[in-house]
């Protein structure tokens, strides 16, 4: 799921290629207590996200009506053992002053995710979970820091989930089948990787 926090949903279906180079579908995502800020600057320039959301996305950005409040969103898990990962895109749309300040911080669950930071002007901050979230229950509060005298600001989210592949990649009769082989011919050699791997790489075939 990928979700542009700083677009309203009416009359808008998402973006994909071409603002998306990877051609990932990004949806509107909003509530009735945030409200929108945007830039027409460009996001990035000269430099780039390893993540690369689209500019065009990180172009806007959610911060709550209420100066005081925080930006909260949640997801139900489908699953109570599924696991997920969870990335915040950031990127300050508005120059500020010399007296303003826009310092925040994270909460999941009311415990806290990430500690202070302060999003880069026209550039893109990615903050994610190293590890996969799991335990059922995730709830998220992007919070104004006691000395900010902004509102947190959220530009997009994307949540994946872990997929688990508890079969072998391969045939456990094909690899039966080649030890046979292998034990019937006395073969010793190392049979890992491509036995006709390209000629100019490996000189010739290793059987």
């Amino acid at each position: 799921m990928r979700f542009d926090t700083g677009q309203v949903p009416t009359d808008f279906e998402g973006y994909r290629y071409p603002f998306d180079v990877h051609d990932r579908f990004w949806y509107a995502y909003d509530r009735d207590d945030w409200t929108q800020l945007s830039t027409s600057q460009t996001i990035d320039s000269g430099s780039s996200n390893d993540y690369q959301p689209p500019p065009i996305v990180m172009r806007t950005a959610a911060t709550p009506r209420r100066a005081n409040a925080s930006l909260d969103f949640f997801w139900l898990p489908a699953d109570d053992k599924a696991s997920y990962y969870v990335y915040m895109h950031f990127a300050e749309v508005e120059k500020l002053q010399a007296n303003q300040s826009r310092l925040q911080y994270i909460t999941r669950n009311g415990q806290v995710f990430y500690e202070l930071f302060a999003p880069d002007y026209l550039y893109t901050n990615t903050i994610f979970s190293p590890a996969a979230l799991s335990g059922g229950q995730y709830n998220f509060s992007i919070r104004k820091a006691e000395n900010s005298t902004l509102p947190p600001i959220l530009n997009a989210i994307e949540i994946y989930t872990l997929k688990e592949f508890l079969e072998l990649e391969t045939n456990q009769e094909d690899i039966d089948a080649i030890n046979i082989i292998k034990s019937t011919y006395k073969i010793k050699k190392n049979w890992q990787g491509d036995p006709c791997a390209p000629h100019l790489l490996v000189g010739r075939c290793k059987v």
